[in-house]
């Protein structure tokens, strides 16, 4: 590997914000060895982002996490904003956030001992849970039927609700997109990847207004979009992991009524087409009524069309059809 500049442009490239964590050097394809950025391969922060405050240092470093900028940039911005902090409030926000993105469950225990917040103190443990291999699935193994560590994890998803509950919708979202990735991080076990989908559910619903929506020819409310399609994208993994979990059917059916409600509606987005046709899938395969399981199917199919008929590039889409035999040339 060349003595590259790495800068925290990333994905994003435009970011004025990205742009203030630039290393010093300024070519991206140096190879002097002279060069006092480069020669050692080290990250480099720019000395004005070196002197930002410990809250500043740590928002730019949660927005380059956002927009998946160079993780050895994004890594070292938290661990220069953890250096600066001095309250217990950014110390265990920084704790959790450099522990959730690099997985490191030491700074995930300091996080607990030294936060106030529930909701940190709640995802902390969850990560700790989550780090554990015993919950990943072993492919040369059966699949396990519980989860090690189980008190602990109980004790942070109440956390993570009670913590979240009167709270605004961004701090929602982002506990919400944090569980998704931790299902997302490793393959976990089928109860796990359960219990973390199913509480991103009902603190979503709750902030959506859909914790008694039970009727699928009502409308909801579509207030908040991003929210709304994080829900949905945990209701995939929740079904999912429920079938495993031999979750009847019908309970899964009815958990899942205010997002197959939204995404109903939701026809000229792909992304919402494509989450409508994995869980229609799921319900084809669990539903015990066959009529309702045909239904289902036909569901699942229709939205995967429409997702084709929007993106026809997309090949997960193109894969997905051809595999259930269903001709696009028409």
């Amino acid at each position: 590997m060349s003595h590259s500049k790495r800068t925290a442009s990333g994905a994003n490239k435009g970011s004025s914000t990205s742009k203030r964590a630039r290393t010093t050097c300024t070519d991206p394809d140096c190879t002097d060895g002279s060069c006092p950025d480069c020669a050692d391969g080290a990250i480099h922060l720019d000395p004005t982002v070196l002197s930002l405050p410990a809250s500043e240092l740590l928002d730019l470093a949660e927005h380059e996490d956002r927009t998946h900028s160079d993780r050895s940039i994004v890594t070292s911005l938290y661990e220069h904003a953890l250096s600066k902090c001095t309250t217990p409030e950014l110390r265990s926000r920084a704790l959790l956030r450099l522990a959730e993105y690099v997985g490191y469950a030491d700074y995930a225990s300091q996080a607990i001992t030294e936060a106030n917040s529930d909701v940190i103190k709640g995802r902390a443990r969850v990560l700790r849970v989550c780090l554990d291999p015993n919950n990943w699935v072993d492919p040369d193994a059966e699949s396990s039927e519980k989860v090690e560590g189980m008190d602990e994890l109980d004790k942070g998803l109440k956390e993570i609700e009670s913590g979240l509950s009167g709270t605004e919708k961004d701090v929602v979202l982002d506990s919400v997109v944090a569980l998704m990735g931790r299902v997302e991080a490793h393959e976990l076990c089928a109860p796990l990847c359960n219990r973390l989908t199913d509480t991103a559910l009902t603190v979503s619903y709750a902030v959506l207004g859909w914790t008694d929506h039970t009727d699928p020819a009502d409308p909801v409310d579509e207030k908040d979009t991003e929210l709304a399609q994080a829900a949905s994208a945990a209701a995939v993994r929740w079904s999912q992991s429920a079938t495993e979990c031999s979750v009847p059917g019908t309970q899964i059916e009815s958990r899942l009524l205010p997002v197959l409600a939204y995404l109903a509606n939701q026809t000229t987005n792909f992304e919402a087409c494509k989450l409508r046709a994995q869980i229609m899938l799921v319900l084809s395969g669990v539903l015990d009524d066959d009529d309702a399981a045909l239904r289902a199917f036909d569901s699942a199919v229709e939205s995967l069309l429409l997702a084709h008929k929007i993106t026809p590039e997309d090949m997960d889409v193109v894969r997905q059809l051809a595999d259930l035999d269903i001709d696009t040339s028409v």
